[in-house]
């Protein structure tokens, strides 16, 4: 992926959040710059007020490499793959993956959010969390997800958030 893609990501990311954010917390923060490569946190956000939001941003799969079929650069999930596992399906020598998300998906989930909890990202820092596959019904996970990290401190002081992959459905996590 490219700088530039990455950052058009983590802004139409960033934006879809602060248009549910906004309205729940009653703020008017606006994208005002994103970072560059190896720059973190991703996205800086100010108020009219002048009040500072950074927002870390990553995405979640509910299969490896459904990013990458998200932006077009693996072909896993085109029709010509999709044929073409039903016909091993047919034959028997396959058998339809299912993605449940108390499964592989909440695992995933869990697993991206170790990697961000071990870094240290300064104040005013939420991070956002974006789908790249289904859009799950997240609360029904939530106590697990929130076990999981029961005694590990949150480096995230504005929250950590589940944005949906349309970015109409923000869910708070922490």
């Amino acid at each position: 992926m490219s700088d530039t893609e990455t950052q058009a990501i983590e802004r139409a990311t960033a934006e879809g959040f602060l248009a549910h954010y906004n309205a729940r917390e009653e703020t008017d923060y606006r994208v005002v710059a994103v970072a560059g490569p190896g720059e973190s946190p991703d996205v800086k956000c100010v108020s009219s007020s002048g009040d500072e939001l950074w927002l870390e941003v990553t995405i979640t799969e509910d299969n490896l490499r459904d990013a990458q079929a998200l932006l077009g650069r693996s072909e896993h999930k085109s029709p010509d793959a999709l044929r073409a596992l039903l016909h091993k399906v047919k034959k028997g020598a396959a058998k339809m993956p299912i993605t449940r998300v108390d499964g592989s998906v909440l695992q995933i989930l869990i697993d991206r959010l170790r990697r961000k909890f071990e870094k240290r990202y300064g104040s005013n820092v939420a991070l956002v969390v974006r789908e790249a596959g289904v859009s799950w019904d997240w609360e029904l996970v939530l106590p697990t997800v929130r076990d999981a990290f029961h005694s590990a401190p949150n480096p995230f002081d504005r929250g950590v958030w589940l944005l949906s992959l349309a970015k109409d459905r923000l869910t708070r996590v922490f």
